[in-house]
Parts: structure tokens; sequence; C-alpha cells
């Protein structure tokens, strides 16, 4: 049995080097020292990756959970904002074809609201809460972009009002510093490119 002292021994030192850098999965899975040693190099590594955070253990966890199962067991696709205006392109050029209407919001925040995750966190829960299994959410460092499939402008009006209340009740102060949307078809943006167009200056930084 392995003591409590014996334990922090072994976290602090490098008698399990090899078995660490075995990779072998079983045994750091089965050795709780040797995990966590694990663990505490991962964090380390995020720090240079992201220096905008200290990085615990605890945030690694949090992070690879999302990344693994998805955020609510995927009822709502949150993809990286690499992703967004390919499938915004998809989206309306099945509208040009078959004129099934659509919609697409961007979120904004203020400056500094990424800074400790909290405030970004709680936005993208707002918004997940809010939506069906249809939608799609693209992450960016401060703002959200949606897809909204067959939404119309009244019943978009109404989900915005819905998601800008549960932030304002999760925060003192000004959170969002834009909300802008777009429902199609658009008297103005009548085909696909005029949609990217439309998304390209939402998107870019001032």
């Amino acid at each position: 049995m392995t003591t409590v002292t014996e334990a922090t021994k072994r976290l602090v030192g490098g008698d399990d080097e090899a078995d660490l850098r075995s990779g072998n999965l079983e045994r750091i899975c089965a050795d709780p020292v040797l995990a966590q040693r694990l663990a505490r190099r991962l964090a380390e590594a995020a720090r240079d990756i992201a220096p905008g955070r200290e990085w615990s253990m605890e945030d690694l966890r949090d992070v690879l959970e999302v990344a693994v199962r998805g955020p609510r067991d995927n009822s709502v696709r949150v993809l990286e904002g690499r992703h967004f205006r390919k499938r915004l392109r998809e989206q309306a050029a099945l509208a040009e074809r078959y004129g099934d209407p659509f919609s697409c919001v961007v979120f904004t925040l203020v400056r500094g609201a990424v800074e400790g995750g909290g405030m970004y966190a709680t936005v993208l829960d707002a918004i997940i809460e809010r939506l069906r299994r249809s939608d799609m959410v693209f992450l960016y460092r401060r703002r959200f972009a949606m897809i909204l499939p067959r939404m119309r402008a009244e019943s978009l009006d109404q989900l915005v009002g819905r998601i800008t209340e549960l932030v304002g009740e999760s925060h003192t102060g000004t959170v969002l510093e834009s909300v802008q949307c777009l429902s199609y078809p658009d008297p103005v943006l009548q085909d696909t490119q005029s949609v990217l167009d439309w998304a390209e200056d939402r998107l870019r930084d001032p």
C-alpha cells in the first residue's frame, strides 16, 4: 500500500519517468501518481500554447470532456470558427435552390471578456440553452456566430431576446458589444456571395 508521503515523493521525484515516457495508457490510468504527473505536464504545455491563462488540471478536464463528448451530448453542434464560412455557404446555396429560410447571428463580446474565460463560457451556455439540435454555433476569440436553419425573422427576434436576457441575468455591466442578425431571404442580400460578404464584415475585428 502506498502512503501519502510515498505518493508525494513520487510526484516530485523522477522514479517513474520511464513508465511515463513509455506511453503505457493502462499503466498510467492504473496509477494515480503517474496520471497526476502526466496531467501536470499537460497543464504546463497548455500554458505555453495559451499563455494568457494559468491552466490547472481541472481546466484540462473540462476542455477534454467537451472535446471528447461534445457540449450537452452534442445536442447543439459547437464548431471552430474556421468551419463557419463553409457551412454558411452551404446553407445559403440550399436556400437559393429550395427556398428554405435560415438565419445567422453574430454575438460580439466586449473587449477583455475572454480573459479568465468565465464570461465567455457563460455567454456560450446561454446560447446553447436556447438553440435547437439543427442549429450550429461557431467559436471565435470574442465572437459567437450562429447558423439557424429554417428560422424566420419573427422567431429570430424572440430567440435573440431570450439569449440576451439570460446573459444580462448572469453578469452585471455590459457584456455584449453587439448582436447582428440576418434572416434569409433578405430584400438586400439575395445571393450566396452577398450573405458571405455580410458575415465577413461582422467577423472582422475593427
